[in-house]
């Protein structure tokens, strides 16, 4: 706020009067000081997956386009494979008659546990000889082998067979997650090569999506998650965005000694794409704290300083800094709060000079 202004007075000092020196004063302020930084940002999709064929054969059918919004799971693109689906069904088949196998390995070892079981009774009875008890012992232990060998023959049928339809199934490209196609990069009759580093489609996950800014060292040390940002973008004049910082790196880069951030942005609207810039505000802290405008700090004549009026007369104060937000100042250390400050006066003063006020102002 500023007052009128009070008009200059004169000073005596033994007989002799002269022209007390004019100063303006501000008062130290106590304000929240809210510290940002603004950053060049770019847009990128959440996530990218570059689709490749794992089985070679020629496309049977090409099921979207740029564009296309997609599902988790939805089929994309499929590849004939004849031979896969042939190879399928014949170990289907071998796993009918190795099921049937251990079905019949289990049915003699039950009658050959039935049987030792009575040829033992009658041995210790006396009815039969001791010779006959063994070799019925004899015949059920084969039997359990069998049955072991029989069980292993069906478990490496199911796994062969698990494997050749995992393969057949990986003739069908899915979609990854939700997004849209971004690139289709094959047309239906090419042939593709299992494992060639070629991309056949490229999905893109676009709500939300992954906005990334490099923050400089200086700002980064106060980077955190959750810090509040305000996001803008080229394409879109007069509209911003409100979200917050996800995550950071956490290092930073040794070539820019920048760290990079990162912030899930959702985008349902379907307003931005990736591939898209622009700025964003983030507010690394914020804090109650005493502050002068710059202009009534003294940097040029020692440490950082600034003069008060006592009883109309200057009074040099030293002082540390802490934020400067380009308007203001924060004073960390050698202010109490009470103090009136002189402001922007041009010239050196002197400690114990005795000045007059012409006018007050505010720090803002």
């Amino acid at each position: 706020m500023r007052l009128p202004i009070i008009g200059v007075g004169l000073a005596f000092m033994g007989g002799a009067s002269f022209a007390a020196a004019p100063v303006e004063l501000v008062l130290v302020q106590q304000q929240d000081l809210k510290i940002t930084t603004t950053q060049p940002i770019s847009v990128e999709a959440f996530y990218t997956a570059d689709m490749g064929a794992r089985v070679s054969g020629y496309v049977a059918e090409v099921l979207v386009d740029i564009g296309s919004s997609v599902e988790a799971g939805q089929p994309l693109l499929k590849i004939d494979v004849p031979e896969r689906a042939a190879r399928v069904q014949v170990l289907v088949s071998e796993m009918v008659e190795r099921a049937a196998a251990v079905a019949a390995a289990e049915a003699n070892r039950k009658a050959a546990a039935s049987e030792q079981q009575r040829v033992r009774t009658l041995a210790d009875r006396g009815s039969v000889t001791e010779k006959a008890a063994v070799e019925a012992q004899h015949r059920l232990e084969q039997a359990n082998a069998a049955l072991q060998s029989a069980e292993a023959s069906l478990g490496v049928g199911r796994a062969r067979l698990a494997e050749a339809e995992q393969m057949l199934a990986y003739a069908t490209l899915s979609a990854p997650f939700d997004g849209i196609v971004a690139a289709r990069n094959v047309d239906p009759g090419d042939l593709v090569t299992a494992d060639a580093a070629t991309t056949l489609l490229q999905v893109m996950a676009v709500n939300p999506l992954r906005v990334v800014t490099y923050v400089p060292e200086r700002e980064a040390v106060r980077l955190n998650n959750g810090d509040p940002v305000t996001l803008s973008f080229d394409a879109l004049p007069g509209q911003s965005f409100s979200a917050w910082i996800t995550r950071t790196a956490g290092v930073l880069d040794p070539k820019t000694r920048r760290m990079r951030a990162e912030i899930d942005l959702g985008n349902s609207k379907g307003l931005l794409f990736p591939g898209m810039y622009g700025k964003v505000v983030i507010e690394l802290q914020r804090r109650n704290a005493l502050v002068l405008p710059a202009s009534a700090i003294r940097l040029n004549d020692g440490p950082p300083h600034v003069y008060a009026v006592e009883g109309g007369r200057v009074k040099r104060i030293k002082v540390e800094l802490g934020v400067d937000d380009g308007i203001v100042i924060e004073i960390t250390s050698g202010l109490t709060g009470k103090e009136q400050i002189v402001a922007n006066r041009i010239g050196r003063l002197q400690h114990g000079e005795v000045v007059t006020v012409t006018r007050r102002m505010e720090a803002r």
